[in-house]
């Protein structure tokens, strides 16, 4: 599912957008353009609205997923907008095609740096906003809001890249400035190694699969995770909306190991016209810090979606013997993948493809919960009193459900 921006008086204040599924430099098919040209080339010979709403409806009625469902006969030049143009020829099933502006699509998709202020909210019961993820070396991190606390507005600047903050921690309020500025993202957060008795569990926070350096810093929790004799696993992906199949296959690989290594991840399969493009992608032939485990933790919400996905349904399937136990709420429900279509000054993302890696394994409406567990967003993650990674130690402990 597409995590939007939330807007909280007229400023952004999320981290960034991101599309289920969507890849970044890489395609979700074995990174292979070649195959893919067809829908990667957009080169319109004029980018006036008429032109632009031509080239989504053609696009839309040729190569999106459920193309033959498109209506047919529309007169696309009446539309204001191509976004207008699309929320009434999508499918009935599909939630996630998107439009987005170029310039926000580089900055999210095609780099390493975040420029905005780090921040992932919502409303309380109060209607306050309530911070549920701080990026790591953002000006928020910097400035000392976590997870949990509460923010109400005070000022801001007139071109957005400053707001003054009231912030609520507990019982203490503070006032805090933050300045927009650039960070490096870090996707993968608060690693933490729990001593259960005999058993040493792993525990971090993959918050999206978009990222160049993500495979580097999961190596690197995964090199520390072997050294430090790990032998259980909880992955935390609770708002983790998805990203690129290419680091999803990694991450699967460093988890499962030697028994699933070239086996299939998920096949790939396009609409009945473009069938020829139909592909598998594999977990990886070797990878250097796998825990070779048999069963996996991984904490969910309905925020979990695509890739996050991805990996649930490729670890489970039989050949992998993977036991996958899902604590927290069903997940989102988007076995589907698109690519990037360049266009003008914008970014189209149509759904393209149904993933899957069973014929059975049909997650249109998510996965549910082996355990079922409350997303407690009044404490930090890695805290074991949190409900839902505690839910999950409870399991290891008790070998059951609390």
């Amino acid at each position: 599912m597409q995590k939007v921006f939330k807007i909280i008086f007229g400023v952004v204040l999320s981290i960034s957008i991101i599309s289920c599924g969507g890849s970044s430099k890489k395609s979700e098919v074995n990174e292979d353009h070649s195959k893919t040209s067809t829908f990667l080339d957009a080169k319109l010979a004029s980018c006036d609205q008429a032109s632009r709403n031509r080239f989504i409806y053609d696009f839309m009625q040729d190569s999106y997923y459920w193309a033959l469902e498109v209506p047919r006969g529309l007169d696309a030049s009446r539309f204001d907008s191509e976004d207008e143009l699309l929320s009434v020829i999508k499918n009935k099933k599909d939630h996630f095609s998107f439009i987005l502006d170029l310039s926000l699509y580089d900055s999210v998709f095609e780099s390493d740096m975040g420029n905005d202020f780090g921040i992932l909210s919502d409303l309380d019961e109060n209607n306050l906003v309530r911070v549920l993820y701080v990026a790591p070396n953002s000006p928020a991190f910097d400035a000392g809001i976590r997870r949990s606390d509460r923010l109400e507005f005070i000022d801001k600047s007139d071109d957005n890249k400053s707001i003054r903050l009231a912030v609520i921690s507990k019982d203490k309020t503070r006032e805090v400035t933050l300045n927009e500025k650039s960070f490096l993202k870090k996707e993968v957060s608060n690693v933490k190694i729990f001593d259960l008795g005999d058993k040493k569990v792993g525990y971090f926070v993959l918050n999206s699969f978009i990222g160049e350096n993500i495979k580097r810093d999961l190596d690197e929790v995964f090199g520390q995770f072997k050294k430090e004799g790990v032998d259980e696993l909880i992955l935390d992906l609770r708002y983790n909306g998805g990203g690129n199949i290419d680091i999803a296959t990694h991450l699967a690989s460093l988890i499962s190991g030697k028994k699933s290594f070239s086996h299939i991840f998920q096949h790939h399969v396009f609409n009945s016209k473009y069938s020829q493009y139909n592909e598998d992608s594999y977990f990886d032939r070797y990878t250097k810090n796998a825990l070779d485990l048999n069963r996996v933790f991984v904490i969910t919400t309905a925020n979990t979606a695509s890739a996050s996905e991805s990996v649930i349904s490729a670890l489970r399937a039989k050949e992998n013997n993977m036991d996958v136990i899902i604590v927290g709420d069903r997940t989102y429900g988007k076995p589907y993948g698109m690519y990037p279509i360049k266009y003008c000054d914008k970014v189209f993302f149509p759904i393209m493809m149904k993933n899957f890696n069973t014929d059975y394994d049909n997650y249109d409406e998510g996965f549910e919960p082996t355990c079922k567990a409350v997303d407690d967003k009044e404490r930090d993650f890695a805290d074991e009193n949190e409900e839902s990674l505690n839910s999950a130690l409870y399991y290891i402990k008790n070998g059951r459900c609390r």
